[in-house]
């Protein structure tokens, strides 16, 4: 369900950023305000740029979230505290936490509006790593600071 929502929601972005496009495009007096001179075939070409979002918003989710798992040594009682310290460093609040699992938000209104909400960071502690759960660009740049900020001998990388 989740993905289907994911899709329906990536769909409405990519129209909407389209239309803003154009409109500022017809503002700007760079193209006529006639749907038939702005594109090739004029409204049949809707439908065409309509299917076209639906197919990358219906592969989008697939790509662009991802699990990854970061190795640790050391247990979750000793590192949970700089887990949930290293994402504050990063503007992410607590939302959400369970025994092995932190679930992080992003701080900022308008970072959040530019993720369309999806800015959700799962963290969870299983034997041995920590498994991180997002979009693919922040969870890289959090699993890499993460492999960091804990060596894989168990010292703190500061």
């Amino acid at each position: 369900m989740k993905y289907l929502i994911r899709s329906v929601k990536y769909f409405f972005y990519f129209s909407v950023i389209t239309a803003a496009i154009i409109l500022i495009l017809v503002m700007t007096g760079a193209v006529e305000g006639d749907i038939e001179q702005i594109f090739d075939g004029g409204y049949s070409a809707l439908w065409k740029i309509a299917m076209f979002f639906a197919l990358v918003a219906a592969v989008y989710p697939k790509v662009g979230f991802i699990t990854r798992e970061t190795a640790t040594e050391q247990e979750w009682g000793q590192i949970r505290g700089q887990v949930i310290s290293f994402f504050k460093e990063r503007r992410y609040i607590l939302e959400k936490e369970t025994d092995d699992t932190l679930v992080f938000r992003y701080g900022s209104f308008s970072g959040r509006l530019l993720k369309m909400c999806e800015d959700r960071i799962t963290v969870t502690y299983t034997e041995g790593s920590i498994i991180t759960e997002g979009l693919r660009k922040d969870v890289m740049r959090i699993s890499s600071g993460l492999e960091h900020r804990f060596s894989p001998d168990g010292e703190q990388v500061q």
